[in-house]
């Protein structure tokens, strides 16, 4: 191996001397060449006869030149060099090709480096842990009868019926703790989603998660600063009232100050200490959430109480399912076999602390699942799984249009440079040495595009999140611009340079190096070049064509949403949100406070009702219950319904109206009689042919009986695209379970004009008590649509950068043919042609051309439409009036496109045509 190292090496050292050894061997040539001349002279031959035999005897020197270049350099190295040289000085012999090449190409890839990043997030990265392949999801799963009790956490559907989800008892957690001999380790965690953090006497709202004391140890965190929780800080209740803040609270809210370590700040009103700064990546167990405070769960009592058979802690509650469970494996332990134990263990804990678990049969279809952890808990690629991949797709098709743009303007080129590939045969230049000059040229092109592109991509990378959040709202979407980003840039710009140079370059090795020099042989290379620019525009205009359609069906879904009827008044509404501690209150002060507060707020000059509710209409989620009409008969999968608890002025506050019996008063309160007002649809389905006034049902929410007293007109009630559900509304007051509550004002001019009275109202009751996201209901609303707003703007964006594409396009082809047809049209204009018959003629063939695409493009983009149709709104994928507005506009975009091409060839002066070639 040393000998061919060595060779290799002095190739490398010859490649960067090769201008000076060039010269010693040109002269050495001169030498040799000087010595044989002088022997003919002394033979008697004149001096040009004497050079030229010289010349004769001693061989090709150019040919000679090369054998040595080849001998003392690495040969394709060099070849690869001096075809980068060339090609860099094509590209700048003409700079407005270069500059919408490159602009093209800069565009699609960016657009796909943006998206992909987004993309990665959703579908592809893991948790920032160690061996994150290790970590393991615990579920539940049981048949359609429902043995485990409201759990504080996701109920979900099986695909045969059954029951499953991811939420244990703290004392089920303990008893699978005791099998940790067939798993690493098991890691417990609870988002606490929002809570209260007052620091420096400065409260504020923050996002905290609590996690088991050995989290950080069994996920291999090491925190920048301090140090991790511990074991011993989920000893108990109070015992371990430390915390671990996240990197960037601890820049935002600190400064990056080491003084922070030890600092006691109030969580929900209790003090806890900070003892350390996770890591930056290290942002929460949920994916696409970002925890500023890490507590030890068994904080829970304290931090997240919730009173459940006269106790706030459900740590010792084992009717009480809410801990997520991440399992570690071990490596010599088989899957199979760690899932089995865990599953004894689960089922012997279930049978003994669960009431029907003991006395069913369903009891045999309750086992433990193992589903894959390495996101942790992941509500991300659920809920953007399927746009992520539509997005994707679309941007694939932009970077799919920008080639077929680019090989068309290539062909072009091409066909122009016909003369000088034919050249270079004809001197012995080998058609894989014109195939691999021209693929120079196109990898050149996407290289300079890729470059730019993923520049564009890093500067865009946010610009999805930032559609989709919301000013009320952090944004919790982290996104890591790593090196599969890069990778992946660097891979569609060499696959792109490929793509759209390969025809160009198959086009100009097919040259002949003897007939192609002939001008006889132009015409029928021009026509060849013709057909196949002609073939790539039509295809470009079907592309264009999928892209329009696809922005005319977000673009009306999204129009069409913002038409749907609400069932309820929008404006002059200011919403915020109120979340007291359950540490400092009880449920009966709650219900209190919120009694003060509605009368405080209705003084404010301004304000012309104020109410509230625990689920805010549209946008806020779903809240069901059980819902038994008194008197029939029960059924085991009776389904639930949703219900609302409400202030007594929420029906006027939010413009509802009340189309039978009546609303809430001031007699509707905790003492009295259970009163519900239900919603039509509700009354259709519970009540159909018979008056709902009057009639009494029960509820796992409420006590005894409640009485029906109003019937209500329907609303959109989480979102806009669901149709409304059975719904029942109640008074707060009367469920002594208020908690968080959303507070609704009307108020008679622009919802913030009272914004800053309301802020001195809640004040004046807890100056502790942050507003949590202050919004109007419009702009709720508005928020509600931000996912159909996103592809609407991005498809839009799409589409345009399509129609510029097609018009550049079919600009480049009809230009290009109007100029190889110049001597027909001169010959056809001094036979009597008129310039306007000529216009017509440009004009039909590219109308053709588009009418083709056109229809292709149609037919594939109602095929593809299907595979997203639940994402429409209001629309089928076929939408008449969608496909006809793309096919005109493109039609249209057609004739304006070529109309100068063609004005240029109805100018044409026949003689100076006949002369042209």
């Amino acid at each position: 191996m040393r000998v061919p190292l060595r060779v290799f090496a002095a190739k490398l050292q010859g490649l960067f001397g090769q201008p000076k050894a060039d010269g010693e061997f040109d002269e050495e040539v001169r030498e040799h060449l000087q010595l044989l001349t002088d022997r003919f002279l002394h033979q008697g031959m004149s001096y040009p006869e004497a050079a030229a035999a010289a010349r004769r005897q001693f061989g090709n020197t150019t040919v000679l030149q090369q054998k040595q270049r080849e001998m003392r350099t690495p040969q394709m190295l060099a070849t690869v060099g001096r075809d980068l040289r060339y090609g860099v000085r094509q590209l700048r012999r003409n700079p407005l090709f270069t500059l919408i090449a490159i602009l093209s190409l800069v565009l699609g890839i960016g657009a796909n480096t943006a998206i992909f990043t987004v993309a990665k997030k959703v579908l592809f990265d893991t948790l920032p842990v160690q061996k994150p392949q290790e970590l393991r999801m615990l579920t539940w799963v049981s048949g359609h009868e429902r043995l485990v009790p409201p759990v504080w956490g996701d109920v979900g559907a099986t695909k045969d019926g059954g029951l499953t989800s991811n939420a244990f008892s703290y004392p089920v957690l303990e008893e699978l703790r005791k099998r940790t001999n067939v798993v690493a380790d098991l890691i417990a965690f609870k988002d606490l989603y929002q809570a209260t953090a007052t620091v420096d006497g400065q409260a504020e709202l923050v996002n905290a998660e609590m996690v088991s004391g050995n989290a950080f140890q069994a996920l291999g965190v090491k925190p920048i600063l301090g140090r991790p929780l511990m074991p011993a800080d989920d000893a108990g209740p109070g015992k371990g009232p430390v915390a671990v803040i996240s990197e960037g609270y601890w820049a935002e809210r600190f400064g990056r100050s080491k003084s922070v370590l030890g600092k006691t700040i109030l969580v929900n009103g209790i003090p806890i200490t900070i003892v350390g700064v996770s890591p930056a990546r290290f942002t929460s167990l949920k994916m696409g959430s970002a925890a500023q405070i890490f507590v030890p769960l068994t904080m829970q009592p304290l931090l997240a109480p919730r009173a459940q058979e006269g106790t706030t802690s459900l740590l010792d509650n084992p009717q009480s399912w809410w801990v997520l469970i991440l399992a570690r494996l071990r490596p010599d332990v088989p899957e199979a076999q760690a899932q089995a134990a865990l599953d004894v263990a689960l089922r012997q804990a279930a049978m003994a602390t669960l009431p029907k678990a003991a006395n069913t049969s369903q009891f045999n279809q309750f086992h433990l699942k193992l589903e894959p952890g390495d996101r942790g808990l992941d509500y991300l690629k659920g809920d953007f799984a399927e746009s992520s991949y539509v997005l994707l797709a679309l941007a694939g098709l932009v970077l799919l249009l920008a080639c077929v743009n680019l090989a068309n303007l290539l062909l072009a080129r091409a066909a122009s440079r016909e003369r000088e590939m034919s050249t270079r045969m004809a001197l012995g230049a080998g058609r894989m040495r014109i195939l691999r000059q021209m693929l120079t040229e196109s990898l050149l092109l996407s290289g300079l595009g890729g470059a730019g592109g993923l520049a564009l991509g890093y500067l865009g990378r946010n610009v999805i999140p930032r559609l989709l959040e919301n000013s009320w709202s952090a944004d919790t979407l982290r996104l890591d611009f790593d090196w599969r980003v890069v990778a992946f840039t660097v891979g569609i710009s060499l696959a792109t340079g490929i793509f759209f140079g390969i025809a160009p370059a198959w086009q100009a090795m097919r040259s002949e190096g003897n007939t192609a020099l002939k001008e006889a042989n132009h015409g029928t290379v021009a026509q060849r070049t013709m057909w196949l620019g002609k073939g790539l525009v039509v295809f470009q205009i079907a592309l264009s064509t999928i892209l329009l359609i696809g922005a005319g069906l977000f673009v009306r879904t999204l129009v069409n949403l913002s038409h749907t009827p609400l069932g309820f008044r929008a404006d002059h509404i200011l919403l915020f949100e109120l979340n007291p501690p359950r540490t400092r209150y009880t449920d009966a002060q709650m219900v209190q406070l919120y009694r003060q507060l509605e009368e405080k707020i209705v003084a404010i000059a301004g304000v012309r009702s104020v109410s509230m509710s625990d689920i805010a209409i549209v946008g806020d989620g779903y809240s069901g219950s059980t819902f038994h009409v008194s008197g029939r008969p029960v059924h085991k999968d009776e389904p639930r319904v949703q219900l609302n608890l409400v202030g007594e002025d929420f029906f006027q506050t939010m413009g509802i109206a009340v189309l039978q019996g009546r609303g809430f008063n001031a007699q509707d309160t905790a003492t009295s009689p259970k009163v519900a007002v239900i919603n039509r649809t509700l009354a259709r389905k519970y009540f159909p042919n018979e008056n709902p006034i009057g009639q009494t049902f029960v509820s796992e929410d409420a006590t005894g009986l409640v009485q029906v007293v109003g019937i209500t007109a329907d609303t959109r009630y989480a979102n806009l695209r669901s149709e409304t559900p059975p719904l029942f509304y109640m008074p707060y007051e009367q469920t002594m379970d208020a908690g968080r509550m959303v507070v609704e004002v009307r108020t008679a001019a622009g919802p913030g004009s009272v914004l800053s009275q309301v802020r001195a109202a809640v004040a004046s009751l807890d100056r502790d008590l942050p507003l949590i996201g202050v919004r109007t209901m419009t702009e709720q609303i508005q928020a509600s649509m931000s996912g159909e707003r996103v592809f609407a703007q991005l498809t839009s964006g799409f589409g345009l950068l399509a129609l510029v594409l097609a018009i550049i396009g079919i600009y480049g082809i009809m230009a290009y043919t109007v100029a190889r047809r110049t001597n027909e049209i001169g010959i056809r204009m001094a036979l009597g042609a008129r310039a306007e018959q000529v216009l017509g003629m440009v004009l039909r063939e590219a109308l053709w051309m588009a009418i083709v695409g056109v229809v292709l493009g149609v037919g594939v983009a109602v095929w593809l439409a299907r595979l997203v149709s639940a994402m429409l709104y209001g629309l089928k994928p076929s939408d008449p009036l969608t496909l006809a507005g793309a096919a005109v506009l493109l039609l249209c975009i057609a004739l304006l496109a070529a109309f100068g091409p063609a004005r240029q060839a109805s100018r044409v002066d026949p003689m100076r045509a006949l002369r042209h070639e």
